[in-house]
């Protein structure tokens, strides 16, 4: 998948001007670069474009409070009832929550508010699945538990994933593949499998180094 002609500016600050990038289909991709460099921004030039079925997770779940888990779901989708709410029903399910569907968002934990914000993504008819470090805000448990809720999701469904993280052993953890990106106006200072031929590993020791 190629995503093109993405420019963005703040007053007169360049964030993306012409910028593109090559995402391997079916892939988890891992986005890297320093705070500020314009990753989240980068997310949101992707999204805009209308021609273009985007789902989105954030770091925090971005539930409605007085709806259901499964009424949070079904909204996001189209189509009868009927069918929105089965749908609702099994990607609650595959996240771990098969029985709170009427359950509300804050009577559940931070942990499992975010499972249902993956349910509801991949439930979303979608060719571009975006993350925006999800997993943040989560503990060492809690995170862990999240990342192979998605990770089994996508095994089943593999999505075309582009996830934001600071989390230098988070990515090669989730990803297939890893950019670093430098700026503001962004530009790519690495881009690679997380595995390459031959079986070579990359390592973090070589992530931080393009960080740096």
């Amino acid at each position: 998948m190629i995503l093109g002609s993405l420019n963005a500016s703040y007053g007169k600050k360049t964030v993306l001007a012409d910028f593109a990038l090559e995402i391997p289909d079916g892939s988890i991709t891992s986005i890297l670069g320093k705070s500020g460099c314009g990753k989240t921004t980068l997310l949101n030039a992707i999204a805009s474009n209308p021609a273009r079925r985007v789902s989105y997770v954030f770091q925090e779940p971005r539930l409605i409070p007085w709806k259901t888990l499964e009424r949070n779901i079904t909204l996001a989708l189209s189509g009868p009832n009927e069918e929105r709410r089965r749908l609702a029903r099994e990607y609650l399910a595959k996240v771990g929550l098969a029985g709170r569907e009427g359950e509300y968002p804050d009577r559940i934990s931070g942990g499992e508010r975010q499972r249902a914000s993956i349910a509801r993504a991949f439930a979303r008819p979608s060719d571009l699945l975006l993350m925006d470090e999800p997993f943040q805000a989560q503990d060492a448990v809690k995170k862990r538990q999240l990342v192979e809720v998605f990770l089994s999701l996508h095994a089943r469904d593999r999505r075309t994933v582009i996830a934001v993280t600071h989390d230098v052993a988070e990515a090669l953890a989730v990803a297939d593949h890893v950019i670093v990106l430098s700026g503001p106006p962004l530009s790519v200072v690495f881009s690679g499998p997380t595995r390459g031929t031959g079986g070579a590993i990359l390592t973090e020791t070589a992530l931080i180094k393009a960080l740096s």
